[in-house]
């Protein structure tokens, strides 16, 4: 179940939703095993070295993860929605490492049900080349303070199947799953959504 719209806005309840207890809780009892985190950390963090995430930005996401653990719920924690690395890859990826270093080193003594998952749908000027160089230095930052976790990571051109042919992983790397995002046919995936065009019919 991907808990969308609340920590990967700019800020949560911008968009709508605020997580609530009930909402895991609903889940679980719906028979559901995994829990899909977005976070938009970016928003939260310092512009400049050491890039700093804001603490009680840090304690909200926190309080997210006991929720689904605390339920035997396997969670999955991504940087979603990172658009100024989109379009400038070579001078975000500072940032972003500091990041995933500063998320990793946080979480590095949680249970094997927390995954990472590098970054949603890589796309615009952040092109396959860039994205596999790119996916390589996080995952030497995560590898530092957590070894053993496992890693999802996602293909260029928005996460798509077709990128598959130009990902390329670290050959050392062993614990890794890859994901594709597949929404064809596109208005049907996206039935009510207001910024698809055609997708009310």
């Amino acid at each position: 179940m991907n808990l969308g719209n609340a920590l990967e806005a700019p800020n949560e309840g911008d968009w709508g939703v605020i997580l609530k207890e009930s909402y895991f809780q609903a889940i679980k009892t719906a028979g559901f095993t995994s829990i899909r985190l977005p976070v938009r950390w970016s928003a939260h963090a310092k512009e400049t070295p050491p890039y700093t995430i804001d603490p009680h930005f840090f304690a909200r996401v926190d309080w997210a993860v006991h929720q689904a653990l605390s339920r035997k719920l396997l969670l999955v924690l991504n940087i979603h929605h990172y658009e100024a690395l989109m379009e400038n890859p070579t001078t975000q990826k500072a940032r972003f490492l500091g990041l995933w270093t500063q998320i990793a080193e946080h979480y590095q003594n949680s249970p094997p049900e927390l995954l990472f998952e590098i970054l949603n749908e890589p796309h615009g000027n952040l092109t396959p080349s860039l994205w596999n160089l790119l996916l390589a230095d996080a995952l030497s930052v995560i590898r530092r303070s957590n070894p053993a976790r496992t890693v999802i990571i996602g293909t260029a051109n928005w996460g798509g199947l077709g990128a598959l042919d130009y990902l390329t992983i670290p050959a050392e790397e062993q614990n890794a799953i890859v994901t594709i995002h597949y929404y064809e046919p596109f208005h049907f995936t996206h039935q009510g959504a207001e910024w698809v065009a055609g997708s009310q019919a």
